[in-house]
């Protein structure tokens, strides 16, 4: 299919770019009562970038017919972006994991024999669970008229739960899962139970006196929620060209030195791993924030040729959409305590476990406000119970200058990878 497309806009635009990609996707979940469903689905879409006369056009299309696709993109081009595009010349591409081919061989079987166990470690008188695990398999091809012509195959298999507790006191609803490019390991089962149990198990507490300014435990699920902000404030047209507040402060010391964060295409098995982006640049590790300085922001070529800045190989294509910048895999820098160590300056304070960001204000300039249905009261370094209905405020930029203690417990999250951190000065209102 690239080269379908790449030859029907050949001598007649200056330059092109096309990525193709397919997915095939299953599904099986298993209820509290056994039934199990099983669906299957697959996708397939089609993009083409053409450059001439200093204009920009993209189109993208699930038709299989490249000619279609190519008129589109030319039709187009008259009123395209005012963009003078330079697309990369092939390189060599690193060696990253993106395929097992034990995920790729699973079927429903494989898959329900995975998560009836699964189901049976989870199982309460006072619970109700349903499981789930899904299986993607994917094909990426990229290409350009320079020259790129890469593909590269996609494995992402994930297993997850919804717990909904019964009875007097219930906890809210619990959501939990683990994915990546190979078969769920045993100490990936075994940890997800863990934290089940460890959300679930403790009773809920009285809290009026709670509400203020406090030290705050959040653990790793909840960091990734909390840096939403950093995220958005890092990323594409709004880092290098917007209203980002770290556009311009390349090299100043803005958080606390012992928080760094990664982006690495090349963090094995996965599921942003990648040996080349949709711009047919070459994937590597980019150093977003060193020891509290700030390193880089995301671009990808059309980023980078507005900001003049080189791409950083973060560039995605998604269905009907124009290209973004978008992150690969997203790594925190662990530290070296251990639970214990993190909750024992909290006296009292509080146990994040997640977070609901929620409606609310633009995360750009760091504020939030979020609701945090997994909070617990700790004193003395002890968990005491559940508080329930506690929101968090304040400004993520700040709290990341307020680090109290980072964990050693460094887990992945999809294709976050972050410890537990603790911030002095959070903002808790218990309603």
């Amino acid at each position: 299919m690239i080269e379908r497309l790449l030859h029907a806009v050949a001598g007649r635009v200056a330059a092109a770019d096309a990525v193709a990609k397919a997915d095939d996707t299953l599904t099986v979940s298993l209820d509290d009562e056994g039934r199990v469903t099983v669906t299957a689905s697959r996708s397939e879409v089609s993009h083409l970038r053409i450059a001439g006369d200093g204009k920009v056009a993209v189109a993208s299309s699930t038709d299989p017919s490249p000619l279609a696709l190519a008129e589109q993109a030319l039709a187009d081009l008259p009123e395209g972006e005012d963009l003078t595009l330079h697309f990369p010349a092939p390189a060599p591409l690193p060696g990253v994991m993106t395929r097992s081919p034990q995920a790729a061989a699973a079927g429903p079987e494989t898959l329900l024999s995975m998560l009836r166990p699964l189901a049976g470690r989870l199982a309460r008188t006072n619970r109700r669970v349903e499981v789930w695990a899904e299986r993607s398999l994917g094909l990426v091809r990229v290409g350009n008229t320079r020259g790129v012509l890469a593909e590269y195959e996609v494995s992402t298999i994930g297993i997850g739960t919804m717990i909904e507790s019964i009875g007097a006191g219930a906890a809210p609803p619990c959501r939990l899962h683990v994915a990546g490019a190979t078969m769920p390991s045993m100490v990936e089962v075994e940890t997800l139970v863990t934290e089940a149990d460890r959300r679930l198990a403790p009773p809920p507490v009285e809290s009026g006196a709670l509400s203020g300014r406090m030290p705050v435990c959040f653990a790793p699920r909840a960091l990734a929620i909390l840096l939403l902000p950093l995220r958005a404030a890092l990323l594409g047209h709004e880092a290098l060209l917007g209203r980002s507040p770290l556009r311009g402060r390349r090299g100043e010391p803005l958080f606390d030195r012992r928080f760094s964060l990664v982006d690495d295409a090349l963090v094995p098995a996965r599921p942003g791993s990648r040996p080349i982006d949709d711009d047919g640049v070459p994937s590597r590790r980019v150093d977003l924030v060193v020891e509290g300085r700030l390193a880089a922001m995301a671009a990808d070529l059309r980023i980078g040729a507005l900001a003049g800045v080189p791409s950083t190989g973060n560039a995605w294509r998604q269905a009907f959409g124009p290209p973004r910048v978008g992150f690969t895999n997203l790594l925190v820098r662990a530290g070296d305590g251990d639970r214990a160590a993190l909750l024992a300056p909290l006296a009292p304070g509080l146990l994040v476990e997640d977070l609901e960001w929620g409606p609310g204000p633009n995360p750009l300039p760091g504020a939030f406000m979020a609701r945090a249905p997994w909070a617990y009261l700790v004193e003395q370094g002890e968990v005491r119970g559940r508080v329930e209905s506690v929101s968090l405020t304040g400004n993520a930029f700040d709290l990341l200058g307020r680090v109290v203690a980072i964990g050693s417990d460094a887990t992945w999250v999809g294709s976050w990878c972050a410890p537990s951190m603790v911030f002095d000065g959070v903002g808790v209102v218990v309603r």
